[in-house]
C-alpha cells in the first residue's frame, strides 16, 4: 500500500468502482425488497443441515469466528496499529472500513429482511436481518484489511498474492457456510459482496490509497529507470516501534524511484545526529533523510547547513515543528514519497551562542518559562496525549518568576526589562500548533523575538487572543532582527528546538540566510 503524494488529474478508479458497486447494490437491494428475487432464492435453497452433525457444528464454529462484531474489533485494532506506525492515510482508510462494517450491521437491522427457516436461527452467530449478509460483508472487509496491511508492510508480491488468495477463499467459505446453515439466501450473499466492494473502494478513495490492481499493473508496465543517486537515512530508533517496517518502506520507495541504496545511520543517546550527519556527508550522498523527532532534525540540519546537501524529513516526534511549518506530510509513506520526488527550498538556520556552547537551530529557542515547560513535560505522557503533555506542564508553571533581561537587536541600543520568557522563532508555528509569529517565514532572513512580561494569569488569556487575532497586545512584545543579543541578571534555563540545553546568562543568535536546503511539497 502506498499513499501517493502526486495524483494524476484522471479520475481515480477507486472512486469509480465505489460508484459502480454502490449503484449495483442499490439496484440489487430494490429487487430484493420488492420480492423479485424470491424465485432465485427458492431454487437455490440448501438441503437441511442438522445442528448436531459434525458438519453442522463445524459450520457454527466457523460462523462464530467470522462474526461481524469480531471482524469490526479486528479492523479497529488495525486502525490503532496504523496510527502507531505513523501511517495516517492507511488509518483513515481503515477507519472508513470500520464505519462501513458498523453501518452494515445497522442497515441489516433497518431493512429487517426475514431470514429463511433454519435450525440455526438461534445461533450465537445470528445477528440482524438476512440482507445484506452480515458475515459476508464483514469478511470481505476483513480480507481487504488483511491484504492492505500486507502491502503496507512492504511484503513481496508472492506474499500479497498468497494472502489475497487466502482472503478470497475465506469469503467464499463464509458465503457457503452461511448459505449451508440456512441463515441467508443467495440474494443476501450477493448483496453483502456488493456492499463490501463499495465500502472497500470508498475507503481506498478516501485514504488516497491505490487499488491493488492499479498499483500492480503500474509496477508491471513502469519502465525501469536508474538514477545515479543515493540517500542516507539517519534515524532515531526510539521513535519507531517497527524498524524493519521502516527499512522496507524506504527500500521500496528508493527502488521505485530508481535510486541506489544508501547508508543507514543510527543516532545515539549522547548524540542526536551530529556524527551521523557528518558520516553521511563523507559518504557523498545526494540526500539525507531524517527519521526522528525535533532534536534529531535540529542536529542533522545544523551539520548540513551551508553544505548544499538537501535534507528530507520523515516526521517521527511529538512536535514535528519544522515539518508542520513547511507543510511536509506527517504520514510516513507520503513523506518518504515526497523525499524522493519533492522540490528543494532554501531556508534560514540560526546560529546560537550561549555560556560555554554553540549550536544551530531551525525552529526556535527559548529562555525562561518556555524552557521550564519543555523540561517539565513528561516523555511518557507525550506518548499518550502527544502535544497535550505540554499543556499539562504549562499548568504546572502557570505563575512563573520574572527575571531581568537586556536585549540588543542588530546594531540597536540595549533595552532592559522584566520578563518571564524570551522566545526566538525562525518559523511562526510552535508547540501545539500555536502561531506565535504570524509574519515569520523560514526564509525571510530574520528571527522573531517575543518578550513575555505578564503579571497575572489573565494575561495569558490575552496571549491566546493575540495568537487568534494576530494583534500585538500589552505584555507581549514582538521584534524582528537578523542578530539578537540577550543577557540576564541570573542563570536562566533555555531550550533549542524543544530540547532543554541547561542554563545561561547570555544568548546571542545570528541568522544564516537560506543556508539549508529542505525537500518540500510543490511543483
Amino acid at each position: 500500500m502506498t499513499a501517493p503524494t502526486h495524483r494524476s488529474r484522471t479520475p481515480d478508479p477507486e472512486l469509480g468502482l465505489t460508484i459502480v458497486f454502490a449503484l449495483a447494490f442499490a439496484v440489487w437491494t430494490w429487487l430484493v425488497l420488492r420480492g423479485s428475487l424470491q424465485g432465485l432464492d427458492s431454487r437455490l435453497r440448501p438441503p437441511a443441515l442438522a445442528p448436531r452433525s459434525a458438519r453442522g457444528q463445524l459450520a457454527e464454529f466457523f460462523s462464530l469466528l467470522t462474526h461481524p462484531v469480531l471482524i469490526l474489533i479486528a479492523i479497529a485494532g488495525s486502525v490503532v496499529f496504523s496510527l502507531r506506525q505513523r501511517m495516517r492515510r492507511l488509518a483513515l482508510a481503515l477507519s472508513v472500513g470500520a464505519l462501513g462494517a458498523a453501518g452494515q450491521l445497522v442497515l441489516s437491522l433497518v431493512l429487517d429482511v426475514p431470514r429463511p427457516p433454519s435450525a440455526f436461527a438461534d445461533s450465537i452467530s445470528h445477528f440482524g436481518g438476512a440482507y445484506p449478509a452480515s458475515h459476508v460483508t464483514a469478511v470481505t472487509l476483513g480480507t481487504w484489511v488483511l491484504v492492505t496491511l500486507v502491502r503496507a508492510r512492504r511484503r513481496g508480491p508472492t506474499s500479497i498474492v498468497g494472502w489475497a488468495a487466502i482472503g478470497a477463499g475465506a469469503i467464499l467459505l463464509t458465503a457457503v457456510v452461511q448459505w449451508d446453515m440456512g441463515l441467508v439466501d443467495v440474494s443476501g450473499i450477493i448483496g453483502g459482496l456488493l456492499l463490501g466492494g463499495a465500502i472497500t473502494n470508498l475507503a481506498l478513495a478516501v485514504g488516497g490509497i491505490d487499488h491493488p490492481l492499479r498499483s500492480g499493473w503500474a509496477r508491471l508496465t513502469r519502465p525501469r529507470r536508474v538514477v545515479n543517486k543515493r540517500a542516507a537515512v539517519i534515524f532515531n530508533p526510539v521513535k519507531f516501534d517497527d524498524l524493519s517496517l521502516l527499512r522496507r518502506l524506504v527500500r521500496a520507495e528508493v527502488q521505485r524511484a530508481g535510486w541506489r541504496p544508501g547508508p543507514w545511520l543510527e543516532t545515539a543517546p549522547d548524540d542526536p545526529g551530529h556524527r551521523a550527519a557528518r558520516r553521511a556527508l563523507r559518504a557523498g550522498v545526494d540526500l539525507v533523510v531524517v527519521a526522528g523527532g525535533d532534536g534529531t532534525v535540529r542536529a542533522v540540519c545544523a551539520e548540513l547547513a551551508g553544505t548544499g546537501t538537501p535534507v528530507a524529513l520523515l516526521p517521527a516526534g511529538t512536535g514535528n515543528l519544522l515539518a508542520r511549518n513547511l507543510s511536509i506530510p506527517l504520514d510516513t509513506d507520503e513523506a518518504m514519497r515526497l523525499a524522493l520526488h519533492g522540490r528543494t527550498r532554501a531556508i534560514d538556520v540560526v546560529r546560537c551562542t550561549w555560556d560555554g556552547g554553540e549550536e544551530r537551530f531551525v525552529v526556535m529557542a527559548g529562555l525562561g518559562l518556555d524552557a521550564r515547560i519543555m523540561e517539565d513535560t513528561n516523555d511518557d505522557l507525550k506518548r499518550v496525549i502527544r502535544s497535550g503533555a505540554y499543556a499539562v506542564a504549562a499548568v504546572h508553571n502557570a505563575v512563573p518568576d520574572p527575571f531581568a533581561v537586556t536585549v540588543a537587536l542588530d546594531d540597536g541600543e540595549p533595552e532592559t526589562r522584566s520578563a518571564v520568557m524570551a522566545l526566538l522563532g525562525n518559523v511562526g508555528t510552535i508547540t501545539a500548533g500555536m502561531n506565535l509569529f504570524p509574519e515569520a517565514s523560514p526564509d525571510d532572513g530574520v528571527v522573531d523575538l517575543m518578550l513575555a512580561s505578564p503579571e497575572r494569569v489573565t494575561d495569558w488569556a490575552r496571549l491566546g487572543a493575540q495568537i487568534l487575532s494576530g494583534r500585538q497586545m500589552e505584555g507581549f512584545t514582538i521584534r524582528r532582527a537578523q542578530r539578537v543579543a540577550i543577557t540576564t541578571d541570573e542563570p536562566v534555563p533555555f531550550e533549542l528546538d524543544g530540547d532543554t540545553a541547561g542554563t545561561t546568562r547570555s544568548l546571542r543568535v545570528e541568522v544564516e540566510p537560506r543556508a539549508l536546503r529542505v525537500v518540500v511539497p510543490g511543483a
